[in-house]
């Protein structure tokens, strides 16, 4: 309260000082503190941990390269000023007065912004003036007194009154991304600094809030099924610690990350002690969506003697449960290695992770999908909710059993440079960004492989391990470890047989080929004919390929909607650039009468051009 107290006496001050000055001279003030603002949010982190941080006490160095980088150059530009310009320009009382007002409101906002996440960045403790951002908990209970009241972790955090540092921190983010900006943008590298400040500082006074530049380095990554809250048992009265799972929100998932501590990162008392909020991961939701940054909400738990691995989000005591972030945590052992666990969009793009403030890990080209290692139970166990592995069914519950079989091999039916690719056309004219391809293509209910571990992205409906509607996405590689409902199966009526029609796609080239693909591939009309003139829609289709060294299988399926668009559209993880080049399994699914001998395949609307079918002998199951 007396900090934000002091902070809007400074901003009513400073405006009602520039407003009496006059408008010109308000104006040219305005200009000064906006253009240094923008200067000093910009640059003091790199000055702070390249220059100051190496020659005086470190967790000083941001706050003061801020002030510094901000104060000194606008009173030496604005005495500049006041010496080259002598007389004010001669305006109406009344402009002089609303204009003066109005410079003097954005320069005051500007300048106490400026000075507030400079003075939040002094290391004063948990909190300065009695103002915290986030509020952390009493260590102890007070002799005599009540337990202390644990704090409400889903509580929004607090503000400055007026916010005149998020104002400030706003308008360099702006200014960085337009005449300010450079090689590197504010706003496209910090989403939320007022946040990540308030975050470092909320910790103990001896712990560190600076570590030296690359000296971390993420060694590996994975997807937990569950993090824990855990009680501590007393063990004179025979109380034994328990551990209630906690598993992820919907279109959530645990993404663990485990952080190597180099010397490098050591403080001054050469230890590595943290709080796990001091482990900042940034990146995107989804590949164009809006920047976002995350903080842990678990670590592994501290007994390096427990045989399993858990990961502690929240720890329970006789008063209550307490948030993470007043915990000081150090490597359980000496490889210095440390596990966090994030709980992130299943979309999530990470860009980087910051340890403290200055140490960051580049992972846009470190592809934590494929690192996924050491967090899920090994082939023929199951991961249970209690944290430790139970037999797979049908095996003994002790012993050495024979790992589970791997899943068998999709259907091959990619595309191989130098084989046919294509079967023969009949017609001219027409869209066609599909083409049949020769041989693969079949009838039967089987997806490629048996799903375990997939998110939906719409209306997904399951049927006993088949697929009755919907629209999913699987990373193949995860499979072996998943622990959803598997799918292994379409659900087929009963009076229909599935076609999986095998098909290559075309790439349009010139600029009209593009614009009618696009309105081809977006409007899903395809259909197949029999030999007695019967059209079959398609009602759904897959497509297997490689993103970004990933192997993904994307399943589009809604068999009630034949003969719309229905929920049918444009896969949304594998694009078309993906199908380029290299190998991949695309399939267009077709619902068709028993005994049916289908032998067109062709575009709907005034489509000419048909893909002869009758080579491949597709008749359907009696």
């Amino acid at each position: 309260m007396w900090l934000s107290l002091l902070m809007l006496v400074l901003v009513l001050g400073v405006a009602f000082f520039q407003s009496t000055l006059g408008f010109f001279s308000a104006l040219i003030m305005t200009v000064l503190t906006l253009c240094c603002a923008a200067a000093a949010v910009g640059t003091h982190e790199w000055v702070a941990i390249n220059w100051l941080a190496p020659l005086w006490k470190p967790d000083f160095a941001h706050a003061i390269a801020l002030a510094a980088i901000f104060g000194v150059p606008l009173i030496a530009f604005r005495f500049t000023f006041d010496q080259l310009i002598r007389r004010a320009c001669l305006l109406p009382a009344w402009v002089d007065r609303i204009g003066g007002a109005f410079c003097g409101i954005i320069t005051a906002l500007t300048l106490v912004g400026v000075m507030a996440h400079a003075l939040q960045a002094v290391p004063f403790g948990t909190t300065i003036l009695g103002f915290a951002r986030v509020e952390v908990p009493a260590k102890t209970q007070p002799e005599g007194g009540d337990p202390p009241k644990p704090p409400d972790v889903a509580a929004p955090e607090r503000e400055l009154w007026l916010s005149p540092d998020r104002f400030a921190i706003g308008v360099a983010s702006l200014l960085s991304s337009g005449v300010f900006s450079g090689d590197k943008l504010l706003a496209a590298e910090n989403p939320d600094p007022v946040q990540a400040l308030g975050w470092v500082n909320t910790t103990h006074p001896e712990v560190s809030r600076v570590a030296q530049p690359n000296s971390i380095a993420v060694v590996r990554s994975g997807v937990v099924s569950y993090v824990y809250h855990y009680t501590e048992g007393d063990p004179r009265r025979g109380e034994q610690t328990k551990y209630d799972a906690v598993s992820p929100k919907a279109g959530h998932e645990f993404r663990m990350l485990r952080v190597a501590l180099r010397d490098e990162a050591r403080d001054a008392r050469k230890s590595h002690v943290f709080t796990i909020r001091q482990f900042r991961l940034v990146g995107t939701q989804g590949p164009d969506g809006p920047l976002a940054q995350y903080f842990p909400t678990a670590i592994q738990q501290e007994d390096a003697t427990q045989t399993t691995n858990r990961h502690i989000c929240t720890k329970m005591t006789n008063w209550g449960k307490w948030p993470v972030v007043d915990e000081i945590y150090a490597p359980r052992d000496e490889s210095n290695e440390v596990e966090v666990v994030y709980e992130l969009p299943t979309a999530f793009k990470p860009m980087y992770l910051e340890y403290k403030r200055g140490a960051r890990f580049a992972l846009a080209s470190f592809d934590i999908k494929s690192r996924d290692a050491g967090n899920r139970p090994s082939a023929g166990e199951t991961e249970t909710p209690h944290g430790g592995t139970t037999a797979a069914a049908g095996q003994p519950a002790g012993g050495s059993a024979a790992p589970a079989p791997a899943p068998a091999p999709p259907p091959d039916r990619r595309r191989r440079r130098g084989e046919p690719e294509t079967v023969p056309t009949t017609g001219s004219g027409g869209v066609r960004p599909v083409r049949a391809q020769t041989g693969g293509s079949t009838f039967g209910d089987e997806l490629p492989l048996t799903l375990t571990s997939y998110r939906s992205l719409k209306d997904l409906n399951l049927e006993k391990g088949k697929l009755g509607t919907g629209h999913l996405v699987a990373m193949l590689d995860e499979q072996d470890g998943g622990t959803q409902p598997p799918v292994s199966h379409f659900a087929v009526p009963a009076d229909k047989r599935l076609l999986q029609l095998s098909v290559s796609r075309m790439q349009a080239k010139s600029g009209i080929g593009k614009v009618l693909d696009l309105a081809a591939t977006t409007a899903q009309s395809y259909f197949v004919q029999d030999t007695n003139g019967t059209r079959y829609s398609m009602i759904g289709k897959y497509v297997r390929a490689t993103v970004e060294g990933v192997p993904m299988l994307e399943v589009q399926y809604f068999p009630e909607q034949a003969g719309s668009i229905g929920g049918l559209g444009p896969f949304q993880d594998i694009k078309d650039r993906h199908l380029q080049s290299g190998e991949y399994d695309y399939v267009l699914l077709f619902l068709v009468d028993p005994g049916a001998n289908i032998v067109t395949l062709a575009a709907g609307g005034s489509a000419a051009r048909q893909d002869d079918l009758s080579g491949e002998n597709l008749t359907a199951p009696p």
